[in-house]
């Protein structure tokens, strides 16, 4: 049986690795990036977000964080930070999500959670990103209207709250909106 909140951060960018630091604080955190150079400068100590100290990347190492996937395995709680830019038609570039979603299929098990910590638009967790799990995976979602006996996977959305290069804001002394797809799951990730 998998061990009790260990946490898988896919996307280790300005939202994601704030969000290792800290997690790593109190739980068993695993991180994945796409970026090999990203991946090599924090085995180095390198911050490419501007946002911490090498002392604070002090518990970084190859056993915590990766460019192969297969580091999220066994892990129960996962957090997407993939990014959304804006594309030429000025609209939201949800290709990295997706991706990033295709990804976590590959781990996911019945009973885990999900967290979409990435800009987007109304709707893009329920009518994207968890339809595509449940097309991939063949999990459920649990909602508020599951029944009891029915088996699937927890998700939610807290919009990201970083302001990067700012020292005085960070995300420890910010106040974190979550949600969920039920009120179990809404007060797991609030926990």
């Amino acid at each position: 049986m998998k061990k009790k909140n260990k946490l898988g951060i896919i996307g280790l960018g300005y939202v994601g690795l704030p969000l290792f630091i800290e997690f790593s604080k109190k739980f068993d955190v695993k991180g994945f990036d796409l970026s090999k150079k990203k991946i090599r400068q924090l085995y180095n100590k390198i911050d490419y977000t501007n946002q911490f100290t090498k002392n604070d990347l002090k518990k970084i190492s190859k056993s915590n964080v990766s460019y192969d996937s297969a580091i999220l395995k066994n892990c129960n709680f996962y957090i997407v930070t993939a990014p959304t830019p804006i594309n030429s038609k000025k609209l939201p570039d949800l290709s990295a999500v997706i991706l990033a979603t295709e990804i976590l299929c590959k781990y996911i098990e019945e009973g885990d959670y999900v967290v979409y910590e990435s800009t987007f638009y109304p709707g893009v967790t329920e009518d994207i990103c968890v339809k595509l799990i449940e097309k991939k995976t063949g999990l459920k979602p649990i909602t508020d209207q599951s029944k009891k006996s029915e088996k699937g996977f927890y998700y939610g959305y807290s919009p990201e709250r970083i302001n990067p290069g700012d020292k005085k804001h960070r995300l420890k002394n910010i106040i974190k909106i979550t949600s969920g797809g039920s009120f179990m799951s809404a007060r797991h990730i609030d926990n």
